[in-house]
């Protein structure tokens, strides 16, 4: 069936009007964005099949240009308008923190930058940068490494802690494999920035890996 043979009342569109955009489900929200579909397929049906080939709803967000163009019924533009439309909603998910953002616990290190790193194909490692009030003054991008592997060397933590003349350090990566449970070299490296930390009177408060759906605090596991 096309949307223009359902009932109003089951028509995204029209649904959306009257009772509200939350009434939506994942796909009449999608199918809203693309409009139209094809002569065989009405946009409900081609939303469903995107969302299916990206092998899920949640699996949206790795989609690329290439895999939608990919999908009968999907040209450029209206690929880029469902990639723009993907990245506005990770960077609303942001928009709450600035960096006078006051970080106390590893849930409030995960719901400030978890949303950037957890669908993250390569290792990242980011330091967070904190003043004596626990906000954060700077966050850097230090590492980028292989699927399996990055490469963190203390210089050029401390460098930056140094240069942001900041008072603790909070260091983060992700797993790509989405499980975020340490590996022998995530806490033997944790310790050595614990020491070095120690010693520059810059301590590191906590190493916080994110996973795909959850985190893992090496302070709060007795890992540092």
């Amino acid at each position: 069936m096309i949307i223009r043979e359902m009932a109003n009342s089951d028509r995204p569109r029209e649904k959306a009007l009257h009772f509200g955009i939350e009434s939506l489900s994942h796909v009449e929200l999608l199918a809203l964005l693309i409009r139209c579909g094809t002569k065989e397929e009405s946009a409900l049906m081609l939303s469903q099949r995107i969302i299916n080939e990206a092998g899920g709803f949640n699996q949206l967000v790795l989609i690329t240009l290439s895999d939608l163009i990919e999908i009968k019924g999907i040209k450029q533009a209206k690929a880029l308008e469902i990639l723009g439309c993907i990245e506005l909603a990770k960077r609303l998910q942001q928009i709450k923190f600035t960096e006078s953002t006051t970080v106390q616990t590893a849930r409030e290190v995960y719901e400030y930058i978890g949303a950037k790193l957890k669908f993250e194909q390569q290792e990242k490692f980011y330091a967070l940068f904190l003043n004596t009030k626990n906000q954060i003054i700077k966050e850097k991008l230090l590492f980028i490494g292989t699927l399996n592997m990055s490469i963190v060397h203390p210089r050029d933590i401390f460098k930056e802690a140094v240069l942001s003349n900041c008072a603790a350090v909070i260091c983060v990566h992700n797993h790509p494999s989405g499980n975020p449970t340490p590996s022998k070299e995530d806490i033997i490296m944790t310790k050595k920035l614990v020491e070095i930390g120690e010693m520059m009177a810059i301590p590191i408060l906590d190493h916080i890996i994110i996973g795909q759906e959850n985190y893992y605090s090496l302070k709060a596991n007795h890992l540092m």
